[in-house]
């Protein structure tokens, strides 16, 4: 299984709710008229970011996100045959000038891994997409391996978020498929090596995510455990909502 995210901003003129109600009643309807070889397609309601770190400089494009797309393919095969397909390039693609600013797209093609939470559960609380740039110098698999064991380390300094989460996956950059992300539009954006997708039990407890992240900010300045930038990284958190899903082959 492969996927992409795209995590969005509004065009201008645009108010949030508008935006919401087009992308989920009128993309996501376009986008169902022939979804080709997807798998599944979840859109990502934003109600409440952060950028940066309190002790760093702002993120370079401090600009707030509207919603995170989420498409998951079979294979790689499939996600190239979607792009290419006459209704995706005529009519789904198109239609993103409709809703969003298409020069400030943050895209990433990448892989799950599933990480250990000690209360597994349904995962239809509250989301946080948290993505992060990677340290400088390192080389992709160092960083999701300091990565994982850092997320380890955050569950048992920080119990109170740990018994909230739900679920956590880490989307791993493929780097070999960057080329692909010009899809979207955006010109001189970054490109971020992970993002970590936690569920939480509700939008009640979502804000125990604050907890775990300083666990990561204290793993990460740790001598020798650096992973990523966090004035260079942001998270958001959001609402699921499913728009298609294929079941079978």
């Amino acid at each position: 299984m492969i996927k992409m995210m795209a995590a969005i901003c509004r065009k201008p003129g645009m108010t949030h709710a508008e935006y919401l109600a087009y992308v989920q009643h009128v993309h996501g309807a376009i986008s169902n008229e022939n979804p080709v070889k997807l798998r599944r397609y979840v859109q990502n309601h934003v109600f409440d970011a952060a950028f940066g770190s309190s002790a760093e400089a702002a993120h370079s494009m401090p600009v707030a996100r509207d919603s995170v797309t989420e498409l998951w393919w079979d294979s790689p095969d499939d996600m190239r045959a979607t792009f290419a397909h006459e209704h995706v390039r005529t009519k789904v693609g198109p239609d993103g000038a409709n809703f969003g600013d298409v020069s400030r797209t943050l895209s990433v093609v990448a892989v799950e891994a599933e990480q250990p939470v000690p209360n597994p559960g349904l995962a239809r609380g509250a989301k946080v997409l948290h993505y992060l740039r990677m340290e400088e110098g390192l080389a992709l698999p160092d960083f999701f391996a300091r990565w994982a064991a850092a997320h380890e380390h955050a569950l048992a300094a920080a119990p109170v978020a740990a018994a909230a989460m739900r679920r956590c996956v880490h989307n791993r950059q493929l780097s070999e498929f960057n080329p692909m992300l010009a899809y979207f539009g955006a010109k001189d954006v970054p490109v971020y090596e992970g993002v970590a997708s936690l569920w939480f039990a509700d939008a009640a407890s979502v804000g125990a995510f604050r907890a775990y992240e300083r666990a990561l900010l204290a793993v990460n300045a740790a001598p020798g455990a650096a992973f990523y930038v966090p004035a260079q990284s942001f998270f958001v958190y959001a609402t699921e909502v499913p728009i298609y899903e294929r079941f079978g082959h």
